[in-house]
């Protein structure tokens, strides 16, 4: 642990210091302006909310977020205040399951979209009814092709 991590510890514990986002690790300031659109404005609520919650709320607000955001994150608020390395958390074990988790997640959240979007999910939907499928060697339909027609020209006999 470095001397300036422990002299930050000092100074929040006694409470001359307040944390801003872009203070902990692997966060900057457009870190801190993706996660205050997406209702997140401190460090307390982005502790309470965790890594994942929090960057799952980045996603819903429209910031452009990649999986790097969720690491960085993680490490951010792993050993607290002085955090993990991005790259430390995205090479570990706890990779897969916030992957995992995040997809699981949007998955429930497209299900619930769907269902709210069509309102007679519960009803069984009318099914177009299928066309035969075509079958090389079968005649085509003679309406559709035109054939057996007659045709609107008229036809000059040749003088």
């Amino acid at each position: 642990m470095s001397d300036r991590n422990t002299k930050v510890r000092r100074r929040i514990a006694a409470g001359k210091f307040r944390l801003r986002i872009r203070d902990l690790r692997n966060l900057g300031p457009r870190s801190e302006r993706l996660l205050e659109e997406a209702g997140i404005r401190g460090v307390e609520e982005l502790r309470r909310r965790g890594a994942l919650e929090a960057y799952l709320a980045v996603r819903r607000a429209g910031g452009s977020s990649s999986l790097n955001l969720l690491w960085s994150l993680a490490g951010a608020l792993e050993p607290w205040p002085e955090g993990r390395d991005w790259r430390e958390v995205a090479a570990s074990d706890a990779r897969l399951p916030l992957m995992l988790e995040v997809e699981s997640r949007e998955a429930a959240r497209a299900a619930t979209l769907q269902a709210a979007v069509s309102p007679s999910a519960d009803r069984p939907r009318r099914q177009k009814a299928a066309a035969a499928p075509w079958v090389p060697g079968m005649p085509f339909d003679e309406g559709k092709t035109g054939r057996g027609r007659r045709s609107r020209r008229r036809v000059r006999p040749a003088s």
